[in-house]
């Protein structure tokens, strides 16, 4: 999940007749508009394929996947960091015979968790999520898939770290009751995404992808007023979640010296949010029998900035270990632009890790960092 302090959010707080000064409190109101302009993101987006497209359900050369990936942000520049978490288990049964031969379907289980600033600010997740992938050769060497997920997610924050102006005891403090009407600090809500995805493979050194998808087809309405008594409030603080529109492809090729190279990109538009990502990954393996390989990587991210320009906003560096079955990933993130004018690095640190299981062959559907 990614921190865009573009406008404050009044759903959280309701605007009433005290003025606000504490700081901590505004900031506090403007993660929560950030969280409502953008959903989770992250740097290793191929390590959590049932969240980048529905459609990659079941996209790998096994029986099931086992995955995780966590993230950390700006734990050096808050008081509490931005935290994501998210874990996935997908199984995959191939068909066999007749107009089905080398058609496979999926069904995999997410659970996602985010959590931001000291005020508990989170969403949790739960989703389930469904593939069909066609082969449209007898060898299948081509692949179309079609994948769809639905979530059921709740919001909650803790208030009694909120500190408003009349709360000040006039001396010292803000310990005194406040006469704020704050709405309940929990609610849920369900959504849905589908997903396309398409994969080539020219021969066995060469392949490619492509996929899109869309999520909150639903637009839940994520306001912490959304079940207030006043109608007014309501539409006030209305803050519907935009949909996404994603785009992700790439290839995988191998040189003559046993290094394979996999370029890949993706673009995300919800909202006024755009964001572009382009990027490499060299797999370096000591020879062509060995259980290990070497994962190096680089990115760089391109955003929408306030001005409507679009710009750098990250460079990301990553290292991977492929042990026959177990994947494990490090990426760093560097900002290019800082948040605030003061000490303290801005970066966001990811690791992930999967594991195939019955893994049958080198061939993926999709990349696995």
């Amino acid at each position: 999940m990614m921190l865009k302090i573009k406008q404050p959010d009044i759903s959280l707080i309701k605007m009433g007749p005290v003025f606000r000064t504490s700081i901590v409190l505004l900031f506090s109101v403007t993660l929560a508009g950030f969280a409502s302009a953008q959903d989770q993101n992250y740097s290793q987006f191929y390590a959590a394929p049932t969240l980048l497209n529905p459609a990659l359900t079941g996209s790998y050369a096994g029986k099931y996947r086992v995955s995780a990936l966590y993230r950390d942000q700006w734990r050096s520049s808050l008081e509490a960091p931005i935290t994501s978490f998210i874990t996935a288990v997908d199984l995959r049964f191939d068909l066999e015979g007749g107009f089905t031969d080398g058609d496979a379907f999926a069904i995999g289980l997410q659970f996602a968790s985010d959590q931001a600033g000291p005020f508990d600010l989170s969403t949790n997740s739960i989703s389930g999520s469904g593939a069909y992938h066609k082969a449209l050769d007898r060898s299948a060497s081509q692949i179309i898939s079609a994948g769809f997920q639905f979530s059921a997610a709740q919001r909650n924050i803790l208030y009694e770290n909120l500190v408003f102006q009349d709360q000040f005891n006039g001396l010292d403090g803000f310990d005194g009751l406040t006469s704020e009407d704050l709405p309940e600090n929990n609610f849920s809500f369900g959504d849905l995404a589908v997903g396309l995805n398409y994969f080539s493979s020219i021969d066995e050194d060469l392949a490619f992808y492509i996929g899109g998808a869309m999520h909150h087809i639903l637009t839940p309405e994520i306001s912490f007023y959304a079940k207030d008594s006043d109608k007014a409030q309501q539409e006030v603080s209305s803050s519907s979640l935009f949909r996404k529109y994603s785009l992700h492809g790439g290839a995988t090729f191998k040189t003559l010296n046993n290094i394979g190279i996999s370029p890949r990109a993706y673009a995300a538009l919800q909202g006024s949010h755009f964001e572009f990502l382009v990027g490499n990954v060299f797999i370096l393996e000591p020879n062509p029998d060995s259980f290990f390989k070497l994962h190096l990587g680089a990115w760089i991210r391109f955003e929408r900035n306030f001005e409507s320009a679009i710009t750098p906003d990250v460079l990301g560096l990553q290292v991977g270990l492929n042990l026959e079955q177990l994947l494990v990933g490090f990426s760093y993130d560097i900002n290019l632009n800082n948040l605030a004018n003061y000490g303290g690095t801005q970066g966001v640190f990811e690791v992930s890790i999967s594991y195939f299981g019955n893994y049958e062959s080198e061939e993926n559907l999709c990349p696995t960092f």
